[in-house]
C-alpha cells in the first residue's frame, strides 16, 4: 500500500513513520492516521492544492475540502504567520518564535511545520499563488505599465525592482513582479532584466505581440546624472511598443535636482553648515538649551528650537530647520551673545564663531530666499507624495511651480521682500552689503532647468491631455468643449493600442460627451 499523492509530488516520509512513498504492507489504523496528519502528507496536499492547473481545479478544490479540518486549520494559521513575515520583511527565523507565541495564546498550530524550512516552503507557495493571481488580472486588463526602480547591492553590482501597474475592477493596482541583478549603468542589461523578470515570474513575454500591445507606460528612477542611460532604456522599450509613455520618478528627481543645484553654491553650503552648527550647539548641551528657552521667554516668544537638517524626508527637514531658524533668530542671537561674553563658559569661542555668520546680511537674506523656494517646492513634493495624485496633477503643479520660480527671477518672494533692503534684523545690525542677486538668479535658472527634465522623454501634449483623468482639474460647471481636444490627442497617440484592445475609436467622442453629462448631473 502506498500514498498516491506523496508519490505524485515526490514527498518522502522521514523518521520512524511508515513509508507510504515506497509502499508498506502494514494496514494498522494508527499508522494510516499518523501518515494522514504527517508533515510529509500535508506538504504533498499543499503542493497539489497550489498546482493551479485549470483542468484539475475542481479536483483540487474537492481535495482541499476533504482534508482534515484540524490539519487545514493548522496549516491556515501557519500560512498567515508566514504571510505576515513576508509582507513586513521580517527574517524567516521569526517563524519559530511566532509558533511559540501561538502556543502561548492557545492557537492550535500542531506539532509539525515548525521549522525555517517549512516557512520557506509556505512563503514560496504564497508567492506562487500571488504570481498566478497577478497574471490572471493582467490577462484580463486591456492595458498595463511597467515601473523599474534601481537599487545598489554593492560597488560593482546593481539590481532592478520591476513593478506592473494596471486597472482591475475599477481600481488601480501597483504590484511588484520581482528583482533581477544587472550590470551597472548598462541600459540594455536593464531592459533585459525587466523582460527576464516578467518572463520568469509571470510567464509574460514582453516582446510577444499580445503583451506588447497592452504596454502603455514606463516609469523609471531616471535621475539627474543618468539621463543618457534612462533615455536609452526608454528607446529600447519603444522598439517593443512605440506608443509607450515614459515618466521618471518625480520624488527622486526633485530631491537630486535640488541637491545638484545647491551643492555648487558656496552661500548655500555656509547656510547649511550654520544650521548644523546651531543644532549641535544646543542639542549637545542641556545648559545652552535651557538658556535658549529662557531667552525665548524673556522675549515673550514661543520657543522654536533649532532642528536638524537630515537626509531622511530631506525637504520637510530643511523647511522646518529654516523656519525654526527665522522664528528663533532673536533668541538665538541673544543667547549666543550672552555665552560669548561669559568668559567662564568654555563654549564662548564657539558662540563667537556662530555669531559671525548670523549677523551677515547675505546669510540672512539668502535664508529668506531659501524659505520662499522651499515653500514652493514643498507643495510640489506634497502633491507628488499623495497616492491619489495622477500624472496630470503632478504636471499641473509642476507648471505652477516653474511659473513661481520664473516670477522670483524678476521680483523677490514674500519672505525675501521683508529683508530686501534692511540693514537691521530683529534689532541686530547686519554686516556686509547683502547683495545676493547673482546667486539667486543662478539658483533659480538651474533649478528651473532641472525640474523641466522630469518629463523630458514624454510627449508634453499627451501628459497635459491626461488632465481629463483627474477630477481635481475639471471645471466646476459643465463645459461642452472641455476635454474634446485632450481626447483627440490621446486617441491619436494610443490609436494602435486602442485598436488592439478592440476599443471602438469612432464612438469615443460621443461617449466622452455623454460621460460628462452624467457626471455633472450627479
Amino acid at each position: 500500500m502506498f500514498c498516491g499523492l506523496c508519490r505524485k509530488h515526490g514527498v518522502k516520509s522521514r523518521g520512524n513513520q511508515m513509508s507510504f512513498f515506497y509502499g508498506t504492507d502494514t494496514f494498522r489504523t494508527e499508522f494510516l492516521n499518523a501518515h494522514h496528519l504527517s508533515e510529509a502528507h500535508a506538504k504533498a496536499s499543499l503542493m497539489e492544492a497550489t498546482s493551479g492547473s485549470p483542468v484539475n481545479r475542481a479536483t483540487t478544490e474537492l481535495m482541499v475540502r476533504t482534508m482534515s479540518k484540524v490539519t487545514l486549520g493548522r496549516v491556515e494559521n501557519l500560512f498567515r504567520s508566514c504571510h505576515a513575515i513576508a509582507k513586513t520583511g521580517r527574517p524567516l527565523k521569526d517563524f519559530i518564535w511566532m509558533c511559540n507565541l501561538d502556543d502561548m495564546k492557545g492557537v492550535d498550530i500542531g506539532p509539525v511545520f515548525r521549522t525555517n524550512k517549512s516557512a520557506r516552503t509556505f512563503t514560496y507557495f504564497i508567492a506562487e499563488v500571488e504570481r498566478r493571481n497577478l497574471r490572471e488580472k493582467l490577462e484580463k486588463s486591456k492595458f498595463f505599465s511597467i515601473i523599474s526602480d534601481g537599487i545598489s547591492g554593492s560597488a560593482i553590482e546593481e539590481a532592478e525592482l520591476v513593478y506592473v501597474q494596471f486597472a482591475h475592477a475599477g481600481r488601480v493596482h501597483c504590484q511588484i513582479v520581482g528583482v533581477q541583478t544587472v550590470e551597472k549603468k548598462d541600459p540594455l542589461a536593464i531592459k533585459n532584466a525587466i523582460e527576464k523578470t516578467l518572463e520568469r515570474n509571470l510567464q509574460l513575454g514582453l516582446s510577444n505581440q499580445v503583451w506588447a500591445k497592452k504596454l502603455v507606460g514606463f516609469g523609471s528612477d531616471g535621475t539627474p546624472g543618468s539621463e543618457e542611460e534612462s533615455n536609452r532604456v526608454a528607446l529600447l522599450l519603444r522598439e517593443i511598443q512605440p506608443c509607450v509613455l515614459t515618466v521618471y520618478c518625480f520624488a527622486h528627481h526633485l530631491e537630486l535636482s535640488y541637491k545638484a543645484v545647491f551643492q555648487s553654491v558656496p552661500l548655500y553650503n555656509d547656510v547649511r553648515d550654520l544650521l548644523h552648527g546651531i543644532y549641535r550647539f544646543y542639542h549637545n548641551s542641556p545648559l545652552h538649551k535651557s538658556s535658549l528657552i529662557a531667552a525665548f521667554k524673556g522675549l515673550h516668544l514661543r520657543p522654536a528650537m533649532p532642528s536638524q537638517v537630515g537626509d531622511r524626508r530631506w525637504l520637510l527637514g530643511l523647511q522646518a530647520a529654516l523656519q525654526n531658524f527665522l522664528k528663533g533668530y532673536p533668541a538665538i542671537v541673544q543667547q549666543l551673545h550672552s555665552t560669548h561674553e561669559d568668559r567662564s563658559d568654555t563654549s564662548h569661542q564657539r558662540a563667537k564663531e556662530l555669531l559671525e555668520p548670523l549677523l551677515q546680511a547675505d546669510i540672512v537674506k539668502f535664508v529668506h530666499f531659501l524659505v520662499d523656494v522651499i515653500n514652493v517646492l514643498s507643495i510640489l513634493s506634497r502633491v507628488n507624495r499623495d497616492r491619489n495624485s495622477s500624472i496630470a496633477d503632478i504636471f499641473a503643479t509642476l507648471e505652477s511651480t516653474l511659473e513661481m520660480l520664473r516670477i522670483y527671477q524678476t521680483r523677490p518672494g514674500p519672505k525675501e521682500r521683508r529683508v530686501n533692503s534692511v540693514t537691521h534684523f530683529h534689532g541686530n545690525c547686519l554686516r556686509g552689503e547683502g547683495n545676493i542677486s547673482d546667486v539667486r538668479n543662478t539658483v533659480l535658472t538651474h533649478l528651473t532647468k532641472r525640474l523641466q527634465g522630469c518629463f523630458r522623454d514624454a510627449s508634453q501634449d499627451v501628459v497635459k491631455a491626461t488632465m481629463i483623468g483627474s477630477f481635481k482639474l475639471w471645471p466646476t460647471k459643465i463645459n461642452q468643449e472641455f476635454g474634446e481636444k485632450e481626447v483627440s490627442i490621446l486617441i491619436e497617440h494610443y490609436e494602435p493600442v486602442l485598436e488592439a484592445a478592440n476599443v471602438q475609436i469612432d464612438e469615443l467622442d460621443t461617449e466622452w460627451s455623454m460621460l460628462k453629462l452624467e457626471i455633472y448631473a450627479q
